[in-house]
């Protein structure tokens, strides 16, 4: 699974890993809540994919702004963090510490 240091920040959750379209899907539970892409042919819209709902998009994105929609696939309630941003690992982290505290913005 590319981006693996996230399951370090999971713990101890439930986490299970699923191939999702060539992607590794993380759930938490029975909840989606990211997918990690590394795909070296079509680099777009590598990194870390944040499930959420539109709603919530302007709030994660002002606390975030490295994360962005997704450019490739239109898929319109996931968002982005580009595996490519400066901040990456911190962004991520930051993520992941949402994620252990249950924020309804995360997963679906």
């Amino acid at each position: 699974m590319p981006h693996d240091f996230i399951l370090d920040y999971l713990y101890p959750l439930p986490v299970r890993i699923k191939k999702m379209f060539g992607n590794h899907a993380v759930y938490v539970g029975e909840k989606i809540v990211l997918a990690t892409r590394d795909n070296t042919n079509k680099p777009i819209d590598n990194g870390v994919w944040i499930a959420t709902k539109t709603e919530y998009h302007e709030s994660l994105k002002s606390q975030f702004p490295s994360i962005i929609n997704l450019r490739l696939y239109n898929i319109r309630k996931w968002l982005l963090l580009p595996s490519d941003c400066e901040d990456f690992e911190q962004v991520v982290i930051g993520i992941c510490e949402l994620i252990q505290a249950n924020d309804p913005r995360i997963g679906t």
